[in-house]
C-alpha cells in the first residue's frame, strides 16, 4: 500500500470549513486539529509505514486526526467511524474536508496501530 496524500483545498460549497468556522469555539481540539493538522501531521511523517507499490491508503493525515479524537472522545474504532461519516467536526478537524469526503472502514485504524508498532517511532501521533 502507497503513501496516501491529503487533499489540501476543498469545494467552497460543499466544505466543512464556512459550515464549522462560527459554530466550532476557536480552542476547541476540532478548532486547533483544524489550523495544525497539516504541521502536526504531514505526509511525510508517515512515509516510512508504506511502499511505493500498490493502492493509496486513507490520508495518514487524516487518520492521525481521527486518532487522536478516538482518544479524548474514548471511541471504539466503529464507533469512530461513524463519528467521521456524520459528524462534521471531525471533518472539520481533518483539515476542513469537504462533507461527502468519503470514509473508511474500522479496520483502517487497525491496520495503522499496526504499521505504527512495527515502526521506529511507534508513538509519533500521540508526541
Amino acid at each position: 500500500m502507497t503513501l496516501g496524500l491529503a487533499p489540501t483545498q476543498g469545494d467552497l460549497l460543499r466544505s466543512t470549513v464556512n459550515f464549522c468556522h462560527d459554530r466550532v469555539a476557536e480552542d476547541s481540539i476540532y478548532a486547533v486539529l483544524h489550523r495544525e493538522c497539516f504541521n502536526l501531521f504531514p505526509d511525510e511523517m508517515f512515509a516510512d509505514l508504506f511502499t511505493d507499490v500498490g493502492r493509496r491508503s486513507v490520508p495518514p493525515m487524516i487518520v492521525a486526526v481521527v486518532m487522536v479524537l478516538q482518544r479524548i472522545e474514548g471511541c471504539s474504532d466503529r464507533e469512530v467511524v461513524d463519528r467521521f461519516a456524520f459528524d462534521a467536526r471531525w471533518k472539520y478537524a481533518a483539515g476542513g474536508l469537504d462533507f461527502d469526503y468519503q470514509g473508511f472502514v474500522h479496520t483502517v485504524l487497525v491496520d495503522m496501530r499496526a504499521r505504527l508498532a512495527a515502526s521506529n517511532a511507534p508513538e509519533r501521533i500521540f508526541r
